[in-house]
């Protein structure tokens, strides 16, 4: 077995919803360090497409197709993982939605459809990952996506603020238990990110960009690359010894509460 074979079944990253946007930046970033990465996305084209341009860079991947909030799905793509790499070293709990609306006009299925994406898919792919590194006798990461809306509130985002809340207390639960397993569990909150569904909504006028930057200390957007570089810091050995924790990449705006 080659080198490059041997560390491949050491293990892959599999991202949720690194079809687009911040997910395929994270699951860039690791492959361009050397990690093997799988693309779990409902989107197959969006999944298939980052993987032709991995391969394109000489670099190895794999795409699912699923949802997250499918225990079907998901137990899918980690055998897909365990069958191609080894298993599933690292896990980036990435996809998610959005549910922007007032509170008086939220529907019940789209609360419903929010809990399944941002806080159920959340808590099926870390059981499953957790179920498989313990029963290998192994160590691994989990990163999970909240939001800096899951820290501070805003109105019209009941759905969102209140499972990305929950991501983060999920966060410290999971860290806790598992942290004598060897499976360190944190999580990134990011602010308000330079991609194209926030260039969309500025497009259309239903973001006000100008507004943003004003409120945001750091006077700008973050870009997906920023968002990558911290979620791959915390999957690595440099991070050993953090868990538990939520660490904002906002601009500071969740510190900022003066005017």
């Amino acid at each position: 077995m080659s080198a490059e074979s041997e560390t491949a079944r050491q293990g892959a990253v599999m991202v949720t919803g690194g079809g687009n946007g911040i997910g395929r930046a994270i699951a860039l970033r690791f492959a361009q360090a050397g990690e093997p990465v799988l693309i779990f996305d409902r989107d197959a084209g969006a999944g298939e497409q980052v993987v032709a341009e991995l391969a394109g860079r000489g670099l190895s991947a794999v795409a699912c197709a699923g949802s997250v909030h499918s225990e079907a799905d998901v137990d899918a793509a980690f055998a897909l993982a365990e069958t191609r790499y080894g298993g599933v070293r690292v896990l980036v709990n990435n996809a998610g939605i959005s549910c922007n609306r007032p509170t008086v006009e939220l529907e019940l299925g789209d609360w419903q459809r929010t809990l399944d994406v941002n806080l159920t898919g959340v808590f099926l792919c870390a059981r499953e990952a957790a179920r498989r590194l313990q029963a290998q006798g192994r160590e691994g990461v989990i990163v999970n996506m909240a939001s800096m809306y899951g820290v501070v509130a805003a109105p019209n985002r009941v759905g969102y603020c209140a499972t990305k809340a929950a991501v983060v207390m999920m966060t410290k639960a999971l860290a806790v238990e598992w942290a004598a397993a060897g499976i360190r569990v944190n999580a990134v909150a990011p602010g308000y990110v330079q991609t194209a569904l926030t260039q969309e909504l500025m497009d259309s006028g239903r973001l006000d960009a100008a507004a943003i930057r004003r409120r945001t200390p750091q006077g700008r957007f973050g870009t997906p690359e920023e968002v990558a570089d911290v979620v791959h810091f915390l999957a690595s050995e440099q991070a050993r010894y953090v868990t538990g924790q939520t660490l904002g990449i906002d601009g500071g705006w969740s510190a900022y509460g003066y005017l």
